[in-house]
């Protein structure tokens, strides 16, 4: 028993004197000071102000569109019938092909019906006119025999008199003479035409369908009139003039065409707070098609006596660090134009070294160092 704790007072012993030698060790040890002093001085890129003369391009996206979109409408009833060019999306056509066509003959016999009672009427009044109105029989009578059920009605001969217009009236020669024109105009509706070279964007109907009067049909564009519909920002919109000329570029960067600067909206869009300006392209480039996006670069004007810098120079909108004494100052600029990675400033005076990189947590009066 006296063994065993000779034994574990002997382990005790050791371990106490082993810890003491190894603290007594680490005190002699000498510990190096601290510099607390001691701060690093951060680089900065500087660039001295120098003022000169800038275009003010302006390069956005935009996307095409024609310049001529119509939608067709019946402005009569019936049914449609096959006028020659398919009723596809996509189908092209030339001016003056016929696009639509309603079926027509029930208006056509009623209208040759109407002549038919006109012509009767006329030679029942012809008789009188040559006892009446001799010097004016041959002009009536050229008009009668000119006169053809399948044509338009030739032009009303000239009245000389208050006494031939009264004997017409009386007849209704002139009532029944103007119902038929109205009735020829009427019957050119079940007919609709190309009124410009291009192809359908849009169709709503097919052969044997029924038109209602006023339902829309069919849309249109003339595909080879193309204008660029470009959204600018409010803030650039007076860098930009009616009759600039622009460039129009691919995805690529390649030039494709040529434009002009059409028209300005005059209100800004809520969504995107931009306003709308138009290109007419100066082509007529095959491979440009309504819908497809293109960038627009114009020119815009001319900025006197300014200088550009990257926008992550400026902090809180117009603010700068210049470097005095190789210390930082804070100082404000007048910023005239933004651009998407620069933007055109003065409000500086030339020479004084402006900071374009801003250090991490810069302020005022921080000590920094210029970069070579």
């Amino acid at each position: 028993m006296n063994r065993k704790v000779l034994i574990v007072v002997s382990v005790v012993i050791i371990l106490a004197l082993g810890y003491g030698g190894m603290i007594g060790l680490k005190s002699l040890k000498k510990q190096p000071q601290k510099d607390v002093n001691r701060q690093k001085t951060p680089f900065v890129k500087v660039e001295q102000v120098n003022y000169h003369d800038i275009s003010t391009s302006i390069v956005e996206k935009g996307r095409l569109l024609s310049n001529l979109e119509v939608n067709l409408s019946s402005e009569v009833p019936g049914r449609i019938v096959d006028a020659g060019v398919p009723l596809k999306v996509g189908q092209r056509f030339k001016k003056g092909d016929l696009l639509l066509q309603i079926y027509d003959t029930d208006a056509k016999m009623d209208l040759q019906a109407q002549k038919s009672t006109f012509l009767n009427k006329l030679a029942q009044s012809l008789p009188d006119i040559r006892i009446d109105y001799k010097d004016r029989f041959d002009a009536w009578m050229t008009f009668f025999n000119e006169i053809k059920l399948d044509e338009k009605l030739p032009v009303l001969p000239e009245m000389k008199s208050e006494k031939e217009k009264v004997f017409l009236a009386s007849r209704n020669i002139l009532g029944d003479y103007y119902t038929i024109k109205s009735s020829e105009v009427k019957l050119s509706k079940y007919r609709i035409y190309a009124p410009f070279t291009g192809s359908y964007d849009q169709v709503s109907t097919q052969i044997g369908a029924v038109a209602g009067m006023g339902s829309k049909l069919a849309g249109i564009i003339e595909s080879r009139k193309l204008e660029l519909q470009v959204p600018i920002e409010s803030e650039d919109i007076k860098w930009l003039r009616i009759g600039d000329q622009v460039d129009i570029l691919a995805s690529n960067g390649d030039k494709v065409a040529s434009g002009k600067l059409l028209r300005k909206s005059e209100f800004v869009d809520e969504g995107t707070q931009s306003i709308a300006v138009f290109v007419g392209l100066n082509t007529t480039h095959n491979e440009l098609y309504q819908g497809q996006y293109l960038t627009a670069k114009f020119n815009g004007k001319q900025i006197d006596n300014v200088m550009e810098i990257p926008r992550n120079a400026v902090f809180r909108s117009n603010r700068v660090f210049v470097v005095e004494n190789n210390m930082l100052k804070e100082k404000q600029i007048n910023v005239l134009k933004r651009n998407e990675n620069t933007l055109i400033f003065n409000g500086l005076s030339e020479g004084e070294l402006l900071v374009t990189t801003v250090p991490v947590k810069g302020a005022e009066n921080m000590k920094v160092q210029i970069l070579k």
